[in-house]
Order: structure tokens, then C-alpha cells, then sequence
């Protein structure tokens, strides 16, 4: 694959700024990800990674900089709009419909069937057999009539990735899959992003767990006061001085 390709497949950010009052929540933000790779975003608390995913992905406006995709300028672009481009994601605290079934969620998350159309019966059969399917992948087919507030916490992660692919995106970007779950789940997540990708899709994950993130990751990027300080393969950011720094103050 040639640099132009690649350069046209990538999301990148260039000078990406967010401020909160006179907090500086992402400085100068210029990253390039990698298209076809699990890329991940990690540093200590605070140093502005969901706010970073947050701009990415439209949730909320920059104050300055660029984001694009596929050569394409998505800065500022209306969440839906950013997702239809091929961009899905999740988030770090879930987000599902509690009283709505696990496969109702599904046909919700597509967002060609809405709500209102849902509840007076209006189903898609093709979106169901889609869904249906998607249910057996990520492992929790067998909850499909369950509503999704008696789930635990780790099926309501990986019922809100079975929504994010219910779009079919290119990329996906998910923000602490590993958050309040269980190992043996942890596994089942890790597998998951792993077949995925190995069929095509790019990833970039948000996570603490450090050890997921240097046995998933092809690339890492580390985040600290709100700008990228260290990129590379696992083995190198590990090593490198100034995420020692970030992380241990030394």
C-alpha cells in the first residue's frame, strides 16, 4: 500500500485544541492513525483522551484545528453525520436503552428503524437477521428478549459494540472497553477486536488496562496535559523516557 493511500484511508487530527475555562483539555493534538491496525490512546488521568475522542467524533466542537478522514475535513461535522462517514464508536460509561430489549437496541442503533417505529412494530426483517447475527458474534444471542438494565455491566459492553457494528464502520473507535469488566469478558472483547480487525477494520481504543493495551496494540499513542507526547509500537512506548515521566514523575 503506497503513503498517498494510506494518507487517504487515515483519520488524522492537526493542531486539535479544546479548552474548558482555563483548563487546556487537548493542546495542539496532531495525530495520525494508523488505517488496518489496532491503534491505542492511553495516558494518566486527566490527560485529556476522551475529551480528544469527544472532538473526533463530534460530540463536542473544537476550538481550533482540523480533523479528517479518508481526506475528507470532518472538523465540527454533527455526530451522525461523522458516524455515516464510517466512523462508529463507543463510549466510557455505556450507553444502551435499559428498558428496551438487547435485540431492540440493535435495530434502534441502526437508526433507520426509530423508536416510535419500534414500539408500534415496525421491524426491518433484514436488520433483524443482522442483528440476530451480530448477537451470536459478540456472545450474547441467547439474551436477545432480555432487557438491556438486567444485563451485567460487561454484556452491556458488548452489547453496545454489537450496536456500533450494526452501521458496518470502517473504523471504530471504543473508549475503556475493558472498564468495569470482568477478565473472563475482558477476553471475549479482546478476541473480538482482534477477528475484526484481522478482517479489515481499524480500531483506536481509549484504555487503562495496560496490559490489554500492549497485547492488543499495534501502535500506541500517549496522551499527557492534553497533548500527544510519545507514539510507537508497544515495546517502544514502553520504554520511552517521557511516558515514564508522564505516568511515574520521574
Amino acid at each position: 500500500m503506497t503513503t498517498t493511500t494510506q494518507q487517504a484511508r487515515s483519520l488524522e487530527t492537526v493542531g486539535l485544541r479544546k479548552s474548558f475555562g482555563g483548563v487546556h483539555a487537548v493542546q495542539d493534538a496532531t495525530v495520525t492513525f494508523q488505517p488496518g491496525r489496532i491503534n491505542a490512546v492511553i495516558g494518566p488521568n486527566g490527560s485529556g483522551k476522551t475529551t480528544f475522542f469527544n472532538c473526533v467524533t463530534g460530540m463536542i466542537k473544537p476550538d481550533s484545528g482540523t480533523v479528517t478522514y479518508r481526506g475528507e475535513t470532518i472538523t465540527r461535522k454533527a455526530p451522525h453525520r461523522i458516524a455515516r462517514a464510517g466512523i462508529g464508536r463507543s463510549f466510557q460509561l455505556c450507553r444502551v436503552f435499559p428498558r428496551m430489549t438487547v435485540l431492540e437496541n440493535l435495530l434502534v442503533a441502526v437508526r433507520r428503524t426509530g423508536v416510535v417505529e419500534l414500539l408500534a412494530g415496525a421491524r426491518n426483517p433484514e436488520e433483524i437477521d443482522r442483528a440476530r447475527a451480530l448477537l451470536v458474534r459478540v456472545g450474547i444471542d441467547h439474551l436477545e428478549d432480555t432487557e438491556a438494565r438486567n444485563l451485567s455491566y460487561g454484556q452491556q459492553k458488548l452489547l453496545e459494540l454489537a450496536g456500533v457494528l450494526m452501521a458496518d464502520p470502517d473504523t471504530i473507535m471504543l473508549d475503556e472497553p475493558a472498564g468495569g469488566v470482568n477478565p473472563a469478558l475482558i477476553g471475549r472483547i479482546a478476541t473480538l477486536v482482534q477477528e475484526l480487525n484481522a478482517e479489515g477494520k481499524t480500531f483506536i481504543v481509549v484504555e487503562h488496562n495496560m496490559e490489554l493495551v500492549m497485547s492488543l496494540s499495534h501502535h500506541v499513542i500517549v496522551f499527557d496535559r492534553g497533548r500527544p507526547i510519545a507514539e510507537g509500537s508497544p515495546d517502544v512506548v514502553q520504554t520511552d523516557p517521557r511516558v515514564l515521566e508522564a505516568y511515574l514523575g520521574v
